[in-house]
C-alpha cells in the first residue's frame, strides 16, 4: 500500500488575548505542539501581558494580528473620535460596509494601531492578518486593511486569511453560517488577493454551528480530509472559565481544546497524512 501523500496545513487559533482561559488553553496546546499558527486580538485590556506569555513560542508558530472591529473598544484616536470607543456589533458592521456608510482612512488608522500595538509588545511583525469574525473579507473593510498590507507588510512577506473555498460545513445550523460568511465578501476578498499576488491560504476550514459543541471530534476529521494542501484550519480553544464566563461560546471552546489536546487528534492527523505548518510552505 503506498503511503498517502502529505498535506501541509496552518491549524489556526484565533482569539489569542480576548481572556485568560483562551490564552492559557491555546498556550497550553503550543506547548504540546498542537498548533501551528495563533491570530491575536491586541484591543483588550489584558493584551500586554498574554503577549508576554506568548513570546516564547515566536518561531515555532505563526503569530498573526486578529484584526477587530467588533469586541471591545478602539485603540486609534481617529476611530474614537468618529465612531466613539466601543466598536460595532457585527450586523451593524456588515449592514454599514455593504452600504459603504464607513470611511476607509478611519479604519485603516484602527488597523494601524492594532498592528502597531501588536509590534510594540511582540517585538516582531505578523506573520499574517485577518479578522475577527471574518471582517477583513467586507466591502470598505478589506480596503482599509489592503493599504496597511502594502505599507507595512507587503515587504515582509506576510499573508493574508482568505475564507473563500472552503470545506463544506455538515448540519444545518453550520451551513447556514458558512453561506452568511460567504455573502459577506470571500469571493471578492479573494479576487484581490489573486490579482494583487498577496500571499493567502489555498482553502479554509473549520466552519461549523457552535451549538453542536459535542459533535467536534466527529467534525475535526471531516476538516483534516478534504482541507486542501496549503489551506487553514481555524479552531477557537480556550480552558473552561467557569459558569460566571461573558463569552458564550465557551464550552464549544473548551470542547475544542478537549480534542485538540487529545492522542485522538493525532491520530486524525496521522491517518489524513496532515502536516501541521506555518505558512509560507
Amino acid at each position: 500500500m503506498k503511503p498517502m501523500p502529505i498535506k501541509n496545513v496552518i491549524l489556526c487559533a484565533d482569539d489569542y488575548g480576548l481572556n485568560a482561559a483562551i490564552s492559557q488553553g491555546i498556550i497550553n496546546l503550543l506547548q504540546r505542539q498542537r498548533l501551528s499558527a495563533v491570530s491575536c486580538l491586541t484591543t483588550t485590556a489584558s493584551w500586554q501581558e498574554h503577549a508576554a506569555w506568548l513570546k516564547p513560542f515566536q518561531g515555532q508558530a505563526a503569530v498573526g494580528l486578529h484584526f477587530n472591529l467588533t469586541e471591545g473598544q478602539a485603540l486609534s484616536p481617529a476611530f474614537i473620535e468618529r465612531y466613539g470607543a466601543s466598536f460595532f456589533q457585527l450586523p451593524r458592521l456588515i449592514i454599514h460596509a455593504f452600504l459603504r456608510r464607513l470611511e476607509v482612512a478611519v479604519l485603516e488608522q484602527e488597523c494601524q494601531a492594532q498592528l502597531d500595538r501588536f509590534v510594540a509588545d511582540l517585538g516582531c511583525w505578523p506573520d499574517f492578518i485577518d479578522g475577527h469574525q471574518h471582517i477583513q473579507q467586507l466591502p470598505q473593510v478589506r480596503e482599509a486593511v489592503l493599504r496597511v498590507y502594502e505599507r507595512s507588510l507587503r515587504n515582509r512577506k506576510a499573508y493574508l486569511r482568505s475564507v473563500s473555498k472552503a470545506v463544506p460545513s455538515r448540519g444545518v445550523g453550520g451551513k447556514i453560517k458558512q453561506a452568511i460568511i460567504y455573502c459577506c465578501g470571500s469571493l471578492g476578498f479573494q479576487r484581490l488577493l489573486e490579482k494583487r499576488t498577496i500571499p493567502h491560504n489555498t482553502a479554509f476550514a473549520g466552519i461549523y454551528s457552535f451549538k453542536e459543541v459535542g459533535a467536534y471530534p466527529q467534525m475535526f476529521p471531516r476538516f483534516l480530509k478534504n482541507i486542501r494542501n496549503h489551506g487553514l484550519i481555524m479552531c477557537h480553544p480556550g480552558l473552561n472559565p467557569g459558569e460566571d464566563c461573558a463569552d458564550t461560546i465557551a464550552r464549544a471552546r473548551f470542547q475544542e481544546y478537549c480534542y485538540l489536546s487529545s492522542e485522538q487528534f493525532i491520530t486524525d492527523c496521522q491517518a489524513q497524512g496532515v502536516h501541521l505548518t506555518p505558512f509560507p510552505f
